[in-house]
């Protein structure tokens, strides 16, 4: 078994038609999603370069994730049901940008995924702890670590 399905289930889970993935470190998890929203739904991913191997279903914007990020925002407060985040490559300036981005684009109900290891990522694990609209859990998984949340509406 590999986390490569984790945002499929989650889109089945939380009834999701839209799917947001930052820096992904594979193609896969993307083309599954796809696949669990269908064709009235979408994916988005986010990443620092390249974007050959991506399947069809989804739209693959190129470039630093922090600066895309503000320009997914709709004016039809489209909102995303899953997000995940790897910050296995990020700083922790923008692992948390990440998170913060996930409370605009999400909305309560949406699940939270972050991959990842070293200070990025144990940057966010206190964060996602600590904020109010956020209930979430974390554990290591060998190499690295993941943190499963939901968001909430509490401010």
């Amino acid at each position: 078994m590999t986390g490569d399905n984790l945002p499929a289930v989650l889109v089945t889970l939380v009834g999701a038609r839209r799917v947001l993935m930052v820096d992904p470190s594979t193609s896969e998890p993307a083309r599954r999603a796809a696949a669990a929203v269908g064709p009235q739904g979408s994916v988005v991913v986010l990443v620092r370069d390249g974007a050959a191997g991506w399947s069809d279903g989804v739209e693959v914007v190129v470039g630093d994730p922090v600066e895309s990020l503000p320009h997914l925002r709709t004016d039809d407060d489209t909102t995303f049901g899953v997000v995940t985040v790897d910050v296995t490559r990020a700083s922790i300036e923008d692992a948390l940008q990440y998170i913060e981005w996930a409370l605009v684009l999400g909305r309560p109900g949406t699940a939270l995924v972050v991959a990842g290891s070293g200070d990025a990522f144990t940057a966010v694990r206190v964060a996602l702890d600590r904020h109010p609209r956020i209930d979430a859990a974390s554990w290591d998984t060998g190499d690295s670590a993941l943190a499963v949340a939901v968001l909430t509406d509490q401010r």
